[in-house]
């Protein structure tokens, strides 16, 4: 008997002592409670995970949550001895089904972070009869543990993302930074901003600093000056997506102005018509329905002086410049900030200064062929995590996940012990 639990278990250098079923009407389900000790000669200081001899028995017993067997909750019963350690003193001695201050076992531990990333809080909670706080630190441990048996992330970066993205209403970010070769997120704090970031490189070695050659990202000023302060000979590359999305702002403003002004003249068809055209004018020419060509075509009749066409133009040859080689989209720069400072659109002639600001690293981008497409199709996947996650009190343990499911750890399923 005693050797089918050890292998039904999964946990090597402990013994079964004694099985039984406990059925008590102050629990909600009967228990499997296997009483198992380690195994002689393996006690272990929980602090330095260094072998050290026995001191007493300790003060009782205690409980681990194990993987279930069908529908019986399965639950290790053991004495915790303590050991007499020269460096860290008398303390409680590990125990090799669980981590320290732990009350799950390291495969129930494994199979909950595993169901965490395909799954949502309702099927995890409901699945394991665990709370999602609970299920949250489980997370974070088992993060810890993997990333542990790893390689150092930041080792061997050469081209790295950073951008933030929301959590919570109430302008709520986590900073995320994304390493562009290995594709996988290489760290996510809570917050955003130039402290945020100059924490990540505080984090990293001379060495680690010294191979990051292109930091991409948006346009934020903050970004800017941490990379100047940390890498100054590092290229700084402006995602095209960004610079796409400020033309796209411009017009969308442009369009919002011209609808107000059409209905304080009461010109209502006018007006209809500039509603019509809001997804229209923002959308690539080859992604418009029919319905909306149509709306397209008849706004040159709507709108005299072409101030929105005009504005849609420019839009379309910033986007389009950006995939050209260096040389030709140079000239096509220059060209845009010439027509589009003299414009008369305010909102054009606005972002026409921002892009003159930026040209440099506009330039950069086109010519490196780096993008940031990367970190936001991780963003995509940090939104649906933040969903699946939605009841998380922690940043700690929201953090945790993105990592379980973007972090590229090797998340598994408990495998038979062989």
């Amino acid at each position: 008997m005693n050797s089918i639990f050890n292998q039904l278990l999964n946990v090597k250098n402990v013994v079964v002592e004694d099985v039984r079923i406990v059925d008590s009407p102050l629990r909600p389900e009967p228990v499997l409670e296997v009483r198992v000790r380690p195994r002689r000669g393996m006690l272990r200081c929980s602090r330095c995970g260094r072998r050290r001899h026995g001191y007493d028995q300790g003060g009782g017993v205690r409980r681990w949550r194990h993987r279930d067997f069908g529908c019986w909750r399965v639950e290790l019963v053991a004495m915790m001895p303590r050991v007499d350690c020269p460096g860290c003193g008398v303390v409680v001695a590990s125990v090799p089904w669980a981590e320290p201050g732990s009350r799950f076992t390291r495969d129930f531990e494994a199979e909950c972070a595993w169901l965490m990333t395909v799954a949502n809080q309702k099927t995890v909670s409901g699945f394991l009869h665990v709370a999602w706080r609970t299920a949250g630190d489980i997370a974070h441990r088992v993060v810890d543990r993997l990333r542990a048996d790893m390689p150092s992330p930041f080792d061997g970066l050469t081209a790295i993302g950073v951008d933030e993205t929301s959590y919570r209403k109430g302008h709520t970010y986590l900073t995320v930074v994304v390493g562009h070769e290995r594709r996988r997120v290489i760290r996510a704090h809570d917050g955003y901003g130039r402290d945020v970031f100059d924490l990540f490189f505080r984090q990293l070695a001379d060495e680690q600093k010294a191979s990051i050659k292109v930091v991409t990202g948006d346009g934020a000023r903050w970004i800017d000056s941490c990379v100047k302060e940390h890498r100054p000979n590092a290229e700084r590359v402006l995602a095209g997506f960004h610079v796409v999305s400020w033309m796209s702002d411009a017009l969308d403003k442009v369009r919002k102005r011209l609808w107000n002004q059409a209905r304080h003249e009461h010109d209502e068809e006018t007006a209809k018509r500039m509603r019509g055209v809001k997804y229209a004018v923002l959308k690539n020419p080859g992604d418009l329905t029919d319905r909306q060509s149509e709306a397209f075509d008849a706004l040159g009749n709507t709108d005299p002086k072409g101030r929105l066409y005009r504005a849609w133009q420019l839009r379309e040859l910033l986007r389009t410049l950006l995939g050209h080689p260096i040389d030709q989209a140079k000239t096509e720069l220059n060209h845009w900030v010439f027509w589009a400072s003299r414009s008369r659109i305010p909102e054009i002639v606005e972002l026409a200064r921002r892009i003159r600001r930026r040209r440099p690293d506009i330039l950069r981008t086109i010519q490196l062929g780096c993008s940031n497409a990367r970190l936001e199709a991780f963003n995509n996947r940090i939104k649906v995590t933040i969903r699946m996650a939605y009841g998380s009190h922690h940043a700690t343990n929201l953090i945790a996940l993105v990592m379980l499911r973007c972090g590229g750890l090797d998340v598994r399923l408990p495998q038979p012990a062989i």
